[in-house]
C-alpha cells in the first residue's frame, strides 16, 4: 500500500511537470484587435521635411504569446481607402512607428496622379495642406492568418514638397540656337536647347537629346544657365572650336572637359542628330554624337560594397570612390557585371543598389540575409551562385590565393553568380 501512495505521488508530480511544460508552450491565436491611437499631433499643421519622420503609434496584436510584430501603415486621401499607399517604419519590429516624410509625400504624389512639379505647385497653390488618413498593418512573418489592420486615423493639416527626384538636364549652346547667353533670364529660349537624363535612370549624370541641327554647326554645353564664363564644358579649355571635319554621318564619340571650346563641325550637311553627353565619371567624361534618331540606353551601376572597396559607407558622399567599385547594366536588361582583384584570406562584400544620404543605413543594400553579418560561402570550381534578399548580409569567402572574381547580380531574379579566376 505504500508502494502504491509512493507511485501515486511520483506520478502526480511528473503530470505537474508535464502541466507547467504545456502551459509554457506557446499557442497562437488570430488577433482579433488592433488599435492605432489618435496622434497626439492630430490638429496642428505640420510642415513635411526631407529627413524627418511623423510618428504612428500602435498596440501590439494578441497573437496568444510575446511574439516579433511586422509593423507598418498606409495612407490614403480618403477615409475609406479607395486608394491606399504602402508606408514602412524606421524600424519594422517597434510598435511605435516612425514613417520618413519623404515617404508620405511619395504617397501624395502618386495618390493625386501629379506628372511633375508644376502640376503639384499648381495644386497646392490653392490648398496649404490637405488632411491625411492612416491606418497600421501587423504581422508575424510568414505567417499570412496573422495579418490585421487597424482602424483609421488622421493628421488634419499636413503640407507636403515635390518629392520625386526629376531628370536632370543640361543646355546645348551654340550656333543652332543663335548663341543666346546662357542665362536665367533666356531660360524659356534655352527650354528647347536641353539634354536630359532618362527617367529611368535620374542621377546617371548622362544626358541626351535629339536637335535639328542645322549645316556646319558648332556648339558646347553648359550644366548651369550661370552666364558664358562659368559651368561651360567643350571640346578643349581654352574658347577656340575643335573642328571634326569627318563628321557627316554614322556616330562618333569625344572626350568632353570643362573649358569653352566648341564642337565645330563644318561638313556637317543639317539635319537630325541624336547626342549623348556623359558625365558620369568627371575624369573621363565624352559626348556620342549619332546622326539622326537614335535609341539611348543610359548604363546604370550597382555598388560593390566591402573588402575590396574598404567597407567605406554606401552614401552619396562617397561617390567618387566608390567609381572603382561598380557593376554596369550596359543594355538595360536589369543585370550588372563586374570584375573585382581580390586578395588571399578572408574576404566578404554586399551591394548597393543606390547611394543614398543615409550612409551605413541606406535601405537600398542588398545581401545574402537580412541582418548585418557574413555568411560564410565557397566555390566549386570556381563557381558559386544563389539568391539574395534586401538587407547587409555578407557574402564571405576565404581564398587560397590572390586572383579576380567576376561578379554577376540579376536584378530580375534576384540572383547573383561568381567566377572566381
Amino acid at each position: 500500500m505504500k508502494k502504491i501512495s509512493i507511485f501515486l505521488a511520483m506520478a502526480a508530480v511528473a503530470l505537474g511537470f508535464s502541466s507547467c511544460s504545456e502551459d509554457r508552450d506557446p499557442v497562437y491565436q488570430a488577433p482579433t484587435t488592433f488599435v492605432l491611437n489618435t496622434p497626439a499631433m492630430q490638429d496642428q499643421y505640420i510642415d513635411l521635411k526631407a529627413g524627418n519622420t511623423l510618428e504612428l503609434v500602435c498596440s501590439q496584436p494578441d497573437y496568444g504569446y510575446s511574439a516579433v510584430t511586422q509593423y507598418s501603415a498606409q495612407m490614403s486621401l480618403t477615409e475609406d481607402f479607395a486608394q491606399a499607399y504602402d508606408l514602412e517604419s524606421v524600424d519594422k519590429t517597434v510598435a511605435r512607428m516612425a514613417i520618413k516624410q519623404q515617404q508620405i509625400c511619395d504617397g501624395v504624389v502618386e495618390l493625386h496622379g501629379f506628372a511633375d512639379a508644376e502640376e503639384f505647385n499648381a495644386y497646392y497653390a490653392n490648398n496649404p495642406y490637405e488632411k491625411i488618413y492612416f491606418r497600421a498593418i501587423a504581422q508575424l512573418d510568414g505567417v499570412e492568418s496573422s495579418k490585421i489592420v487597424s482602424n483609421v486615423v488622421s493628421y488634419n493639416y499636413i503640407k507636403s514638397f515635390y518629392s520625386v527626384a526629376e531628370p536632370g538636364c543640361i543646355y546645348l549652346v551654340g550656333s543652332p540656337e543663335g548663341w543666346a547667353g546662357p542665362t536665367e533670364s533666356n531660360a524659356a529660349h534655352y527650354a528647347d536647347w536641353r539634354l536630359f537624363e532618362p527617367k529611368e535612370a535620374i542621377g546617371s549624370k548622362v544626358y541626351s537629346g535629339v536637335f535639328d541641327i542645322p549645316a556646319a554647326s558648332m556648339f558646347r554645353f553648359y550644366t548651369a544657365l550661370t552666364g558664358w564664363d562659368a559651368d561651360s564644358y567643350g571640346s578643349q579649355v581654352d574658347d577656340n572650336p575643335v573642328e571634326f571635319p569627318d563628321y557627316t554621318e554614322g556616330s562618333f564619340t569625344s572626350a568632353i572637359v570643362a573649358g569653352k571650346g566648341a564642337f565645330s563641325f563644318p561638313n556637317w550637311p543639317g539635319g537630325k542628330m541624336t547626342i549623348v553627353v556623359d558625365m558620369s565619371d568627371a575624369n573621363n567624361m565624352t559626348v556620342t554624337c549619332t546622326a539622326g534618331e537614335a535609341q539611348v540606353v543610359v548604363t546604370k551601376y550597382i555598388y560593390l560594397v566591402g573588402s575590396m572597396s574598404g567597407w567605406i559607407a554606401p552614401g552619396t558622399e562617397n561617390a567618387d570612390a566608390y567609381s572603382s567599385f561598380r557593376l554596369a547594366d550596359t543594355t538595360g536588361d536589369g543585370i550588372y557585371v563586374g570584375s573585382f582583384a581580390v586578395e588571399k584570406g578572408h574576404i566578404n562584400f554586399r551591394f548597393a543598389t543606390e547611394l543614398t544620404e543615409e550612409g551605413w543605413d541606406n535601405p537600398n543594400q542588398i545581401g545574402t540575409q537580412t541582418d548585418d553579418g557574413d555568411v560564410a560561402c565557397s566555390f566549386s570550381n570556381g563557381l558559386f551562385s544563389g539568391p539574395y534578399v534586401s538587407g547587409k548580409g555578407n557574402w564571405a569567402f576565404d581564398l587560397d590565393a590572390d586572383g579576380t572574381i567576376e561578379m554577376t547580380v540579376d536584378t530580375n531574379d534576384k540572383t547573383v553568380s561568381y567566377v572566381l579566376k
